[in-house]
């Protein structure tokens, strides 16, 4: 009787700690913002429809061949603009003009954010087969300089977006600039490029999910 008194007191307790387990896990969900997530999706789910679907993939041919034969020589800036976004919410700090964390915890944000992604980004990169468009290499899926852009743009409409719209407006801005570079130096398809923005997007959404 006492050990079965006992073995019920301890199902008991840990009914307890999984229920608080389950509450908590929803409660992180409904702070999962879904906005952001959903737009991360629908670019890398756009993304890989041009890159792996032939039909859609056609067209992203047919555009490097207008964009090729129409461009001046290749300029080289999105190779370095691409740090851009994700430098500025620190240089911001450390020049006084704070946003929704401490350097601290947004230097914790930003490192889990390239961590996640750059994992992920790395295994879709070596995974999938992907041919440049310049022939270059296989490794075109997803873009990695987009990938970097659209992260450092987040981080920066979700720390100075609610006080300083314009600052958010810029990061994106850039984000897209760096992009269309790839398209236009004929190193990504342009489903790579809304990969690599969907990915950088995501990646900052799971890390403020998982730290915030």
């Amino acid at each position: 009787m006492r050990h079965l008194l006992l073995a019920t007191l301890l199902l008991l307790a840990w009914v307890r700690v999984v229920q608080a387990q389950v509450d908590t896990s929803f409660m992180r969900l409904r702070s999962l913002r879904p906005a952001p997530a959903l737009t991360a999706t629908g670019l890398m789910a756009s993304g890989g429809v041009l890159a792996f679907n032939p039909t859609a993939h056609s067209l992203a041919v047919s555009l490097r061949d207008e964009v090729v034969a129409s461009r001046l020589p290749r300029l080289h800036f999105d190779d370095y603009v691409q740090y851009l976004p994700a430098a500025t919410p620190i240089v911001l700090n450390l020049c006084g003009m704070h946003g929704q964390h401490s350097l601290s915890k947004l230097t914790m944000l930003e490192g889990t954010s390239y961590l996640i992604g750059g994992g992920w980004l790395n295994a879709f990169k070596y995974g999938f087969v992907v041919r440049r468009p310049d022939e270059s290499s296989n490794n075109s899926f997803p873009s990695g300089h987009s990938f970097m852009a659209f992260a450092g743009a987040e981080l920066l409409r979700r720390e100075y977006g609610k006080d300083y719209p314009w600052i958010a407006v810029a990061g994106y801005t850039v984000a897209t600039v760096v992009a269309l570079m790839r398209i236009y130096n004929n190193r990504h398809w342009v489903g790579d490029v809304l990969a690599g923005a969907g990915l950088g997007i995501m990646s900052v959404t799971l890390a403020y999910w998982l730290l915030d």
